[in-house]
């Protein structure tokens, strides 16, 4: 990892890529906070920091921060940081994106509860996290969290433990011109995505396009899709039997079979199981594909820097059917939250109130090409800007591997899902699998 220093108003940075996964349970009692009382006009606009100190007295203290940000994102918050560091002189901060490694690096530190003062918690800032960090509902911030999001982020006694800058946002993603062209509106449930697929395929376009080189891609569709098939059909109770163990995985079964079925019925693209990621945007670009399953918004961009008349959208995810409403899946991006141990306490809640500005928020998303997590903050993300407008009330749920399932089915979801489309694996042997790794791992965890 490429590392450089430089103190009293400099930094430790690394630029690498970025990785996480899988998480395990935790919970957190409440702390009671260190920091001093913000001044009157902080607690009207909720942005001035609870922690700061007396505005005489200079902040000082050397703090540690880690991260498994990209390197747009980890640019972004490093400016910030050093912008932070040039405005108090006695402020050091190593900060530093230990990308793909970042996941086995915070299990050693968590077993030998030593954590940097400051971490981001890449979607687990809940379920593996939360007895590692301080509770920062007290925060002038926190009232500013979007509603539509704050279930990502709260445990069940309603905590939250990380200042949330952006949001991953699984939805559909769909080609505004063919939509015109096919005389089709933006599928509403599961049966109407199947018949636009149909309606793409006779005209010889792609229906859905995945770049199953990389197992993570199948998974991510299985993964967004069982937002709507399980996870929002509340009265089913889906999601709780889950946790209680009483789940009938027999209603997995629509899951992988929607995968199946888009193979089988050719509406994937015909190198679906060998192509890359990094040919998604140009295949976008060529204009003939109808919807991709992502939480990638970056790629519409991308696609349009190729081709500008290559014109993509963001929509919920199809509901299960028309009893329920389309939503989107989604959870913490760049999140961060204190470690509940430090020894800079004070220090930590005033740079994350810093952090937690409007214009800083605006910076990092609109590095990232992802959606705020705080409100009134309005970044140029381009076209996709006007669909999270559109859609700014619809019900985000987590992700489902992150929340419903144990620690370690991802890799499972990998697994099946490369199985699936590569037709070497039926889908009563993926629900089979399923099932026994859940419960495998049900009782490790």
């Amino acid at each position: 990892m490429k590392k450089f220093t430089k103190y009293a108003g400099a930094l430790l940075a690394a630029a690498v890529a970025a990785g996480s996964l899988a998480g395990c349970q935790g919970s957190s009692e409440p702390k009671e906070a260190a920091a001093t009382q913000a001044q009157d006009s902080a607690a009207q606009n909720g942005q001035e920091t609870q922690g700061s100190q007396a505005a005489a007295a200079e902040l000082s203290g050397e703090l540690e921060i880690v991260t498994n940000a990209d390197e747009q994102t980890f640019n972004a918050v490093n400016g910030i940081f050093e912008k932070f560091m040039e405005e108090n002189p006695g402020v050091k901060i190593s900060y530093t994106t230990q990308g793909s490694d970042y996941e086995q690096l915070m299990k050693a530190r968590m077993a030998s509860n030593d954590l940097p003062d400051i971490f981001a918690t890449h979607g687990w800032s809940v379920a593996r996290y939360s007895e590692y960090l301080r509770p920062l509902n007290d925060q002038p911030w926190a009232g500013t969290v979007e509603e539509s999001f704050k279930r990502n982020i709260e445990n069940a006694d309603g905590q939250i433990f990380v200042l949330p800058l952006n949001m991953d946002q699984g939805g559909l993603m769909y080609n505004k011109t063919l939509l015109a062209e096919l005389g089709i509106e933006i599928p509403k449930t599961w049966d109407e995505f199947m018949a636009a697929c149909q309606l793409a395929k006779d005209k010889g376009y792609t229906g859905v396009f995945i770049a199953g080189k990389d197992s993570r891609q199948p998974a991510n569709l299985m993964d967004i899709a069982a937002t709507t098939f399980l996870a929002s059909c509340e009265d089913k109770g889906y999601t709780a039997q889950l946790a209680d163990g009483s789940f009938d995985w027999n209603n997995w079964t629509p899951v992988s079979q929607l995968l199946m079925d888009l193979k089988a019925k050719g509406y994937l693209n015909v190198d679906c199981v060998t192509c890359d990621p990094v040919d998604a945007a140009p295949r976008m670009a060529e204009n003939n594909i109808l919807f991709l399953m992502s939480s990638s918004p970056d790629l519409i961009g991308q696609a349009q820097e190729i081709n500008p008349e290559a014109q993509y959208g963001m929509a919920p995810i199809p509901a299960l059917n028309d009893s329920y409403e389309p939503a989107f899946c989604g959870g913490e991006r760049e999140a961060y939250g204190i470690w509940k141990d430090t020894e800079n306490e004070a220090l930590c809640l005033t740079l994350l109130d810093y952090l937690a500005k409007p214009e800083n928020v605006k910076i990092v998303c609109e590095a990232s090409g992802k959606r705020p997590a705080i409100r009134n903050v309005s970044p140029d993300l381009g076209s996709v800007a006007e669909d999270y407008a559109t859609y700014a009330d619809t019900a985000i749920y987590p992700f489902f591997d992150r929340v419903y399932l144990p620690n370690g089915m991802w890799s499972t979801m990998k697994t099946i899902g490369s199985a699936l489309i590569g037709e070497e694996m039926t889908v009563e042997e993926s629900v089979q699998t399923m099932q026994a790794d859940y419960e495998t791992l049900r009782e490790q965890n």
